[in-house]
Order: structure tokens, then sequence, then C-alpha cells
């Protein structure tokens, strides 16, 4: 588990429900910022080899096929959204440490709650939901 992310025990199903989204949402964040970093970095150097290719004198073949592996590597980042997902389930992350973080010390909403573990689990999937149909309307909007 995350350092930063407060050990709840997982004693409700809401404490064991937050730990897991928690996870998963972090790791698909990670997940998303490196491959579309890779990416990147996989056109800046087919990039610079054309450069460097038409001063080598290098087949004629070379260059184009650089340009075709630059079109491919943003066609993957515009396709799987890597853009706009790496922001999404990091923000989606950190608002799910932050409930957490106000569950475990009472405060906020769960400082009067009669019952925090139901609220928690509420909250949860409210933030799951949110980040889900935020997604939705960024597919439709590229599909558009």
């Amino acid at each position: 588990m995350d350092p930063d992310f407060p050990a709840l025990g997982a004693e409700s199903p809401a404490e064991e429900l937050i730990g897991i989204r928690f996870r998963w949402y972090a790791q698909q964040a990670r997940r998303h910022r490196l491959a579309y970093l890779w990416l990147g970095v996989v056109q800046l150097a087919a990039a610079l080899l054309i450069a460097v290719s038409v001063a080598l004198d290098a087949p004629l073949w070379f260059a184009p096929s650089l340009g075709g592996l630059i079109a491919l590597a943003e066609g993957a980042r515009t396709l799987f959204g890597l853009r706009d997902t790496y922001p999404t389930y990091r923000r989606t992350a950190e608002e799910l440490r932050n409930e957490a973080w106000l569950y475990a010390g009472r405060a906020g909403r769960y400082a009067e709650a009669e019952n925090a573990a139901q609220l928690l689990a509420e909250r949860v999937v409210e933030l799951s939901n949110a980040e889900t149909a935020g997604w939705a309307s960024a597919v439709r909007e590229r599909n558009a």
C-alpha cells in the first residue's frame, strides 16, 4: 500500500473497498503515465533519426518508416486516450486518498456521521462513478 494512505484495517467492507479502488486507480495512473511518456520518447527519437538519416544518406525507405513509427505512436496515444486517462486516474486516486484520511481521522463529513463506514462506501462509489462518467463522456466526444 502507499505510505501516504492510512492503515484502515479493513474492518468493514467500505474500508476494504476504498483500499482496493485506491490501489487500482493509482496503478492505472502510473501505467498510463509511463505509456504516454514512453510513446512520446519513441516519437522524439524517431524524429531525431529522420533528421540524422538525411545527413547520413540512409536508404530511401528509412525515413518514411520512421515517419510511420511516429504516426503509429501518436495513434496509440490517441486511441488509448493516454493524455486524458492519466490525470483522471491520478485525480480519482488522490480523491480516494483524501477521503480515506478524513474517514480515518473522523473529520469532515465523518465527524458527525452515525454510520461512518456506510458514508465511506457511498463516497467511494460516488467518486468511482464520477470518474467512469467522465471517461464515458470523453470517449463519446473523441468518437463524435
